[in-house]
């Protein structure tokens, strides 16, 4: 497969892909390499030129089952970069209802002003 110069994901890898703990080394360093081009083929943007680039396609879109180290690594960056991310807190979620305003000021009150 052809380099299209270096991809970098600075929105969601902002650290980059090998030290995000997603990708293992060889992974990372075809995003690196080859990311670009993945994203193009992907998109229509460019046409391959390769057997290697006509098979990605194949895999991508579904024609073949993803074998080849390209298209599992691509889906996985896309898998990842599409999920939304679940947010957790530490905080109860539940509410309690409380009194209002007026029903603590009632008549019945034992406090004297």
């Amino acid at each position: 497969m052809r380099s299209e110069g270096k991809f970098y994901d600075d929105k969601n890898f902002p650290r980059g892909f090998n030290r995000s703990g997603v990708f293992t080394i060889g992974e990372s360093s075809l995003l690196e390499n080859y990311g670009r081009t993945m994203s193009r083929l992907c998109s229509g943007e460019l046409e391959p030129e390769s057997e290697v680039e006509r098979q990605f396609v194949a895999e991508m879109n579904g024609q073949l089952e993803l074998r080849s180290d390209f298209a599992k690594c691509w889906m996985k960056y896309v898998t990842r970069t599409s999920q939304k991310r679940k947010t957790y807190t530490l905080c109860d979620s539940v509410r309690r209802q409380s009194q209002s305003f007026d029903d603590d000021m009632g008549g019945d009150s034992d406090l004297e002003y």
